[in-house]
């Protein structure tokens, strides 16, 4: 059974006569011992307790820098890893105690040689050596070994560790996704009204998302289940362009019922190719997982058939979907596609009238649709550029005042 001393966790603690110390059995004890704080650190104590009942450490041993053997039923060597390389012998009370105490050692040795290893640490556990070979590839498994240690390091506050691991790690030039753990979010979904707008349109859905979810993430998910995208897609929430490697919780996405805004640029803005935009549907098609019932209807992503892939020149939005012929159910999710291509009332209530004519301004920095009245724009706040004929318009006003 563990007991906690100090910074250590005593793991186990056992009699033991030791050679070649001319000490007897009753008056000494091998302690394992590890630091929790701090992966593979393991410290086997030799103690000796005298007449008066104190006990007092006679030699350590970190089993980063041993050898462990066991020789009989009762008997085990340990011997330095370094010179001079001495060894004692432990002669245990009976096999049992030495059976249970081999079983706890040569477990902690293991695990106190793989840290070693993966951290490139001296045998005395002191020293860090460098990697000689930069070129040297590690394996997935070492890779994920490090990242582990890293990531325990840094929870624990172990500072100099965490700096071992990451120099190792940056000098093998591995790509890493760091993020706060989800250990303590909400795991459970929850419901993000999205206001989705183009130049000429807009619509209101309800999305399913996590909230520890990446921006990057919820692009994917509108391009599967609506459509869009990613590159058309610019996303709003509290006042802020959302950027796409932070989380949705970072910009206080927590709650079922808030809102995001989703902002749809045309295809040619984002400098999307008919030929590209096919071939991504199609990729992430694959990625959907087909529904349980074969004749349930195909998600917004999916065309009505495999072959089928209508195109509208510039157009932001994807196309309008065919409906079956057979009556749906009422409790099914309304399709924005239809939605955004119809007659379709703003979130304030007012319905769109269609025109031929420009309906309003983009941002040459953020590259938004700002209505035709507002002098600034509305995410960024980029002033308004000048209409083409400014200056023509400008000198005629001027030459006419000087007549």
């Amino acid at each position: 059974m563990s007991v906690s001393s100090g910074c250590s966790t005593v793991l186990m603690s056992v009699r033991v006569s030791v050679r070649p110390l001319r000490v007897g059995s009753d008056s000494l004890r091998l302690q394992l011992s590890m630091n929790a704080s701090r992966a593979g650190d393991f410290t086997l104590t030799l103690r000796h307790t005298d007449r008066g009942g104190r006990s007092v450490s006679l030699a350590e041993f970190d089993l980063r820098s041993v050898k462990y053997e066991v020789t009989s039923a009762r008997c085990h060597e340990l011997r330095l890893s370094k010179p001079p390389q001495d060894s004692l012998t432990f002669t245990f009370r009976s096999e049992q105690e030495a059976q249970e105490w081999a079983t706890v050692m040569m477990s902690s040795l293991r695990e106190a040689h793989r840290v070693a290893n993966i951290s490139h640490l001296s045998h005395d556990g002191l020293q860090y050596v460098k990697c000689e070979d930069k070129s040297a590839t590690l394996s997935m498994s070492t890779k994920e070994e490090l990242c582990i240690e890293l990531s325990q390091a840094i929870e624990a506050g172990d500072t100099r560790a965490a700096m071992r691991y990451a120099s190792d790690l940056a000098q093998h030039q591995i790509a890493l996704t760091i993020q706060p753990s989800q250990r303590d979010a909400e795991e459970g979904e929850i419901s993000l009204a999205v206001v989705v707008e183009d130049a000429t349109s807009s619509c209101c859905v309800t999305v399913k998302i996590l909230p520890h979810m990446t921006v990057s993430s919820l692009k994917q998910q509108m391009f599967l289940e609506y459509g869009f995208h990613p590159k058309v897609q610019r996303w709003v929430i509290g006042q802020c362009l959302c950027a796409d490697v932070r989380s949705l919780a970072s910009y206080g996405i927590c709650r079922d019922g808030d809102t995001a805004f989703l902002y749809l640029l045309s295809a040619h803005h984002a400098c999307l190719s008919q030929q590209q935009c096919q071939q991504e549907r199609e990729n992430a098609a694959l990625l959907l997982t087909p529904p349980p019932n074969p004749t349930a209807a195909l998600t917004p992503a999916c065309s009505s058939s495999p072959v089928s892939h209508d195109w509208r020149g510039y157009s932001t939005l994807p196309p309008r979907f065919t409906h079956s012929s057979s009556g749906g159910s009422g409790t099914e999710k309304p399709n924005v596609n239809d939605i955004i291509n119809l007659d379709i009332l703003q979130p304030g209530g007012s319905k769109l009238k269609s025109s031929n004519t420009q309906l309003g301004w983009s941002c040459p920095s953020c590259t938004f649709i700002n209505k035709s009245t507002r002098p600034g724009c509305e995410i960024c706040s980029t002033d308004r550029p000048n209409p083409p004929n400014h200056c023509s318009i400008h000198q005629e006003k001027v030459r006419r005042s000087d007549k």
